[in-house]
């Protein structure tokens, strides 16, 4: 058994976790796997609950103005589905995604919606601006997990944590005026980065890509889980379907079904999708109420599927050189 495979199944019993559906009656007729609850599990030691799929609104951002409504509808079906854990950032061209966050949760109890949003804006002074457009944007007073966002190489690691004017400085200040609840950090580039990050600073949570073609090439899988498994972080999976490369085209490696199943079986709290359509939406959602986690071998063969592994062709947002 592989040490993230024996990390989940250590990390499951220690929470309490119901990663798979409800059982049903044999009886009875089968139902669509929508009407079922959406399992939560625990977002590292925060003690929120969050939903074990995601949404992503990178994807909504880039729909023009006259998808306005629709981009709207999505974000409401998403909740009236279970999803509960709402990723964003003012980057999503412009605020885009953040004020449609914000007009889809006109009206109804902000209670229970777990909203992320992220800078990557230097000095602290600026990330705080943008921490408050942000907060504009989305109509409320406070978001429940500030990030520091897409940290690259050791460079930008020591500019963006540093204690007194990085983004990190930002966010423990705005944490402590009540802005945010959590303190978060996010890369995709260099795993061994990232987990210098999580040595740097108790971060209360992390976002990081989890797909089945990651231990071949860089691994996050291997390198960051862990880690963020032994200090108790709550690991966000993104890059599920690696921006659809690995379900798209020449380069791929798996079905839709085969990446969420993967991803939700390792030490992750939830895994981000980012949809475009209510379509695409209810399919990610379908395997993730009725997810039963894989063995060790289905895992292994879904790695071994990703095989010959293209490199940036597949994982473009890798940087680091192989190891």
């Amino acid at each position: 058994m592989d040490l993230s495979r024996r990390h989940f199944l250590q990390w499951t019993a220690a929470s309490g976790l119901a990663a798979g559906g409800l059982p049903q009656d044999p009886q009875a007729p089968p139902a669509d796997p929508l009407d079922r609850p959406l399992p939560h599990r625990p977002l590292g030691r925060t003690g929120l609950t969050v939903s074990q799929l995601a949404l992503g609104t990178h994807p909504l951002s880039t729909l023009g103005d006259e998808h306005e409504d629709d981009a709207v509808a999505l974000i409401r079906r998403a909740l009236d589905l279970g999803v509960n854990y709402v990723d964003t950032a003012p980057s999503y061209t412009r605020h885009r995604a953040e004020r449609r966050i914000g007009r889809a949760l006109r009206g109804r109890d902000r209670d229970g919606v777990i909203l992320a949003t992220k800078s990557y804006e230097l000095p602290k002074r600026k990330a705080l601006d943008e921490l408050d457009a942000s907060l504009e944007a989305l109509g409320v007073d406070h978001i429940d997990v500030f990030q520091v966002h897409a940290v690259g190489d050791d460079d930008d690691r020591r500019r963006k944590l540093d204690p007194d004017d990085g983004v990190l400085a930002a966010a423990l200040e705005a944490k402590r005026a009540g802005k945010c609840r959590f303190v978060g950090v996010t890369g995709h580039q260099d795993p061994e980065v990232m987990a210098r990050c999580l040595d740097d600073h108790e971060f209360d949570t992390l976002l990081v890509p989890v797909n089945c073609a990651d231990r071949l090439w860089v691994s996050f899988v291997d390198h960051v889980l862990p880690r963020a498994a032994e200090k108790g972080v709550g690991v966000i999976a993104m890059k599920v379907f690696a921006a659809g490369r690995l379900v798209q085209g020449d380069t791929r490696r798996a079905s839709l079904e085969d990446c969420v199943r993967y991803t939700l079986s390792q030490t992750v709290a939830t895994a981000i999708v980012g949809v475009r359509t209510i379509a695409e939406l209810e399919a990610d959602l379908r395997v993730a109420k009725t997810f039963q986690p894989l063995s060790a071998d289905a895992l292994d063969a879904l790695v071994a599927a990703c095989e010959p592994h293209p490199g940036n062709a597949l994982e473009w947002y890798k940087k680091a050189p192989p190891r």
